[in-house]
């Protein structure tokens, strides 16, 4: 029995303010029932036709702005979902405002409104029409996205608004009657009102059963606006007077109805990433102001836990090692020199080569963010992650090979299933050589080092990079990697590089820097790729000094077109 009590309660609790509004709705409503005739009597045609205005410009404004915000965040989140609630919404306004500007007693509106059958038709298309529209929103899952144009989808609302206004207003026999001046409203009118009843009953169960499962604010607000909306069409089947009291509180119900949905979609789209935002701002600046007291505390750890982190170090250098290619492919018609020179602490250095088919082959070089045994563990990720053939249920078929900037996609779209950290990246270049055409394809990662191409002529030239970083950023973004080609022809030569190279310091802190490097390239054109290999690496260690330690590891591969 206590336990039934306790269960009981725990509902009551969770449905309170449903409860609560429903209660002072029905107050509401027998006081009209009650009351009616003494309300008409005190309010008359000129004050209603104030309310009945302020009224509807009300719930035309928020229906609006209820369309507006699912208008602007359409092409963020590409929501089917809310794009159909909002273009309901928009509907409704217009008919609203239509109804608003021919209700009996208003000034002329295109005609003349000496009767209540046109607003009341207008008014019954905006709520059927509403009533429909809502139920399709909430029945489409919310994890479908539309690719259709929102400026198409708005024309397109706005244009069948217009379109009922006219056929209402200049074909008043188009549809039948829903209020006859002397009788009051029609069966048909009484129908459909009932109908629109019954939908919106529809969807608060389904709202209500979705909210048992989530708990979610939004699905509350939302069983609250559609009891309302409900109410308010009872109301509209009560009335024998469009000035009587049952009129004026549908329209009452109808105000806060539609106030409420606009709270409930703007908190979900709008209101709740600001207040993450803002959340996560406060939980940064704590961080931020107990950073000196976590520096100290973790100092003592840091020290007890570093004999055994240099240990790890050692290994995770000696996995990168185990990643780098131990020869290069052979072919007649290219040739391929790397050169890989580990500092003291890790990074993120990583290339490989590798021959495809007969006539292609991968090259690609990258470094990921930090340092140390994540920025290892990272260069692992990239490595396994790139996958250059098409693989389907495990099984390679026909050994398809993708194109460069699928393959970048598929490793951004992996990296952002992991559990890496949001300022954790990887910068690479992947490129297809293909030794039939002579044509290098490929796409950039945000490489932050320009490649060059030494031609046979001795002209130097870059690859042009630009590319979206592989980060993790994919619930706000998924690029699309440009696949660029470039014609190679024999003699040519490409040096792939990490920033490493270009970066190193000497002793008075002078890096070895990007004009040097091109320089360098323009004096040793000629050399053959062997030669300019070693080159490389006798410039490299000249500038910081044979005895001078690397800050960052380097790491460079040439590439040779011979025949």
């Amino acid at each position: 029995m206590e336990h039934t009590k306790i269960k009981l309660f725990d509902r009551f609790k969770k449905y309170n303010r449903i409860i609560f509004v429903f209660i002072l709705s029905i107050i509401l409503y027998f006081l009209a029932a009650i009351h009616n005739e003494f309300f008409m009597n005190i309010m008359s045609v000129t004050s209603y036709l104030s309310w009945h205005i302020i009224f509807e410009f009300a719930s035309i404004l928020v229906s609006f702005s209820i369309f507006a915000v699912t208008y602007f965040i359409y092409e963020e989140s590409g929501s089917l979902k809310m794009m159909i609630l909002g273009c309901a919404f928009l509907i409704m306004g217009f008919l609203d405002g239509f109804h608003a500007l021919s209700f009996k007693g208003m000034t002329d509106f295109f005609i003349a409104n000496d009767t209540a059958n046109r607003a009341t038709t207008l008014w019954i298309l905006s709520r059927l029409i509403g009533s429909l529209g809502f139920m399709s929103a909430i029945l489409t899952p919310s994890n479908i996205i539309s690719n259709i144009k929102k400026g198409f989808l708005a024309l397109i609302t706005i244009s069948f608004s217009i379109l009922l206004f006219l056929i209402v207003t200049y074909l008043p026999d188009f549809f039948p009657a829903m209020f006859i001046e002397e009788l009051g409203l029609t069966n048909l009118k009484l129908i459909l009102e009932y109908i629109i009843i019954l939908l919106m009953g529809i969807s608060f169960v389904i709202v209500a059963a979705e909210y048992n499962k989530t708990n979610s604010n939004r699905e509350y607000l939302f069983m609250i606006a559609l009891m309302l909306s409900i109410l308010s069409e009872f109301a509209f089947t009560n009335y024998g007077s469009v000035y009587d009291a049952f009129n004026y509180i549908g329209h009452l119900y109808k105000v806060f109805a539609y106030f409420t949905f606009y709270k409930a979609i703007y908190i979900e789209n709008v209101s709740v990433p600001y207040r993450e935002m803002k959340k996560a701002r406060h939980e940064l600046k704590n961080h931020l102001d107990n950073l000196n007291l976590i520096v100290e505390e973790r100092t003592k750890k840091l020290e007890e836990m570093n004999k055994v982190l240099m240990t790890d170090i050692e290994n995770a250098k000696e996995m990168q090692r185990y990643l780098l290619p131990t020869e290069m492919p052979k072919d007649e018609s290219v040739s391929f020199y790397a050169e890989y020179f580990a500092a003291e602490r890790l990074s993120g250095d990583f290339y490989n080569v590798v021959k495809l088919d007969e006539n292609n082959i991968a090259i690609y070089i990258g470094d990921v963010s930090g340092h140390g045994v994540s920025a290892a563990m990272l260069t692992v990720f990239a490595n396994q992650s790139i996958k250059p053939f098409i693989d389907e249920e495990n099984v390679v078929l026909s050994k398809k090979i993708v194109e460069p900037g699928f393959v970048l996609k598929n490793i951004y779209k992996s990296f952002n299933n992991t559990n890496y950290k949001i300022d954790t990246y990887i910068l690479m270049l992947y490129g297809i050589y293909n030794v039939k055409d002579k044509s290098f394809t490929y796409a950039s990662a945000g490489i932050n080092v320009t490649p060059y191409i030494i031609k046979k002529s001795g002209e130097i030239l870059e690859l042009n990079i630009k590319g979206f970083p592989i980060c993790k950023l994919g619930e706000f973004n998924m690029p699309f990697y440009d696949n660029r080609i470039i014609q190679l022809e024999a003699g040519d030569k490409i040096l792939f590089y990490t920033d490493g190279l270009i970066e190193a310091k000497n002793k008075s802190g002078e890096i070895f820097g990007k004009n040097k490097m091109k320089e360098f390239l323009s004096k040793n054109q000629s050399l053959s790729p062997n030669e300019l290999y070693l080159a490389i690496k006798n410039s490299l260690f000249n500038h910081i000094g044979n005895h001078e330690k690397l800050m960052d590891d380097v790491t460079y591969l040439i590439m040779e077109v011979r025949s």
